[in-house]
């Protein structure tokens, strides 16, 4: 009844306001989202990412800034990373990865790339069985899916899987953050120089925590000093220091059984909230002096990363030893640490093991990439032999400058390693004998792989449009090896014989090994 309050009357009048602004706001996220697919239906060679946890959705903005059309794919619309990729200009579907119909709508069978990283193994392998399903028989170069594997045997093992399929218009590639991040971190923080040398002495390296990140730390740090000339029958010095350091470093041993030779780990199984690692005694030697040029922190938590790193900083004084903690991501605890160029503190410096692996230079580069290149590497440096230059040459020149269509060549040609092993009855493993030499093929064995590369090669050039001229023209497409093998000259056909005499070369460049299968199914390891 009357006198009707004021604050009944205002919000009277504002009750149509806020109604219209509703709809208009549906509205808009409507028109938004039907834009967005209309959007989709011109993108082609994009990235399809698959899951936005903080993986897939660093993922997607790095390469978004990096210049990548990117497309994302999430299951849970109250995710908030779904509105930051929107803000960066990424284009973001609801719905399940699995589903073709949703990956249709991504336009993934356009796609260049697309990355399975919804947090499961099993759901990622989904994904990426469900897009290679769609790219069956698409035209030109094939969709490359990264699948992400959590646990690092299980990758070690589903990348093998991964060189053996073939086909289908889609290639596999499969990756783990710490087998990616190990190698970019040595590389962004060296133990030692090229000549093994450090500013404090001979190399002695500690490492906390021995999980996936520490001990493919140990694994990469060993391969590099082996891969030092002068350095034959002096051993990296290594301190390992885990709760479970002593079984896990049998564990390495075990599984690389050159590991002794290359590196001494001493294990120093201890609680990082114990007395014993509180006095740090692994840091020195017996008169009480420490030689450790460097450390690397990698375990699980953060906070209790950053405050191990903290501890040995003080226990090693004034030797301003350089110290690397691993964090999950940039940002955080470790953002107190940082000074005007970012995280570092002195000596200490923080990397976010996810910002080092999502860069484009570092997860693209896959198996088959790194196959590709040393295929090109080999190519051009035989020809070099030959007197072969750019000018006389085109296709004499670093892989950076070679243009696309040569570089799917390559990746063609590294695709079907697996398939032409098998005709000589080789197969692949992960290597464990890093100071074997590689398999050597016999002249009938090379024989077989070079007339079965040139057939793949003839195929391939006819199917883009090749044609038997004279001379070589890479503009007009004309070729004069367009011939049957036998056909060809002797010199011709060696670039053949080269091509496939390198594969047990380039297949340890991956870290597996080329086997021969002897009867019953037992194998030689070379």
């Amino acid at each position: 009844p009357p006198p009707v309050p004021w604050q009944l009357e205002v919000a009277r009048f504002l009750a149509p306001a806020v109604a219209a602004g509703a709809t208009l706001g549906a509205l808009a996220a409507l028109l938004g989202e039907q834009l967005a697919a209309v959007r989709v239906r011109f993108y082609s060679n994009h990235v399809v990412v698959c899951g936005l946890g903080r993986l897939g959705s660093l993922l997607a903005r790095t390469l978004r800034e990096a210049g990548y059309q990117v497309l994302a794919i999430e299951s849970d619309m109250e995710n908030g990373a779904i509105a930051r990729c929107r803000e960066a200009g990424i284009v973001v579907l609801v719905g399940d990865g699995t589903d073709p119909a949703v990956l249709r709508k991504a336009g993934a069978r356009r796609a260049g790339y697309l990355f399975a990283v919804a947090g499961d193994d099993g759901r990622n392998s989904d994904i990426a069985i469900a897009a290679a399903g769609l790219a069956g028989g698409r035209s030109g170069s094939p969709l490359t899916c990264f699948v992400h594997v959590m646990d690092d045997k299980l990758a070690d093992v589903l990348r093998q899987v991964g060189l053996a399929r073939r086909g289908g218009g889609a290639r596999i590639e499969y990756f783990n953050v710490a087998e990616l991040g190990a190698p970019a971190l040595l590389t962004d923080y060296p133990p030692f120089d090229a000549q093994g040398k450090t500013p404090l002495g001979a190399p002695h390296i500690v490492v906390v925590g021995l999980g996936e990140m520490g001990t493919r730390l140990i694994v990469h740090a060993a391969r590099r000093w082996r891969s030092i000339p002068g350095v034959s029958g002096k051993k990296l010095k290594i301190t390992a220091v885990d709760l479970q350091a002593d079984a896990r470093v049998a564990l390495l041993y075990e599984r690389f059984p050159r590991l002794a030779g290359a590196c001494e780990v001493r294990p120093h199984s201890m609680n990082l909230d114990s007395a014993e690692f509180e006095r740090a005694d692994f840091l020195f030697g017996r008169r009480g002096k420490s030689d450790v040029t460097g450390v690397y922190v990698c375990v699980g938590d953060d906070a209790v990363g950053l405050r191990t790193a903290l501890h040995l900083r003080h226990r090693l004084g004034d030797r301003a030893v350089p110290i690397v903690v691993r964090t999950s991501q940039g940002g955080g605890v470790a953002t107190l640490l940082g000074d005007d160029r970012g995280g570092t503190y002195g000596n200490l410096s923080v990397f976010g093991l996810l910002d080092l692996v999502c860069r484009p230079d570092v997860l693209l580069a896959g198996q088959n990439e790194t196959l590709a290149r040393a295929i090109h590497a080999n190519y051009v440096a035989s020809r070099r032999l030959e007197g072969q230059s750019a000018e006389t040459n085109p296709s004499m020149v670093d892989w950076e400058q070679l243009p696309e269509s040569l570089k799917e060549s390559n990746r063609a040609q590294a695709a079907d390693i697996f398939r032409k092993l098998a005709l000589i009855g080789c197969d692949i493993v992960p290597m464990a004998d890093w100071d074997a030499e590689p398999l050597a093929f016999t002249a009938d064995e090379i024989e077989v792989l070079a007339i079965d590369e040139h057939e793949r090669w003839f195929k391939e050039r006819k199917a883009a449009g090749w044609r038997l001229a004279a001379a070589k023209d890479e503009a007009r497409k004309e070729s004069p090896y367009l011939v049957p093998y036998v056909n060809l000259s002797e010199d011709v056909k060696e670039i053949d014989r080269t091509a496939v005499r390198d594969i047990p070369v380039f297949v340890a460049e991956i870290g597996l090994a080329v086997v021969r299968v002897g009867r019953g199914g037992s194998e030689t390891v070379y």
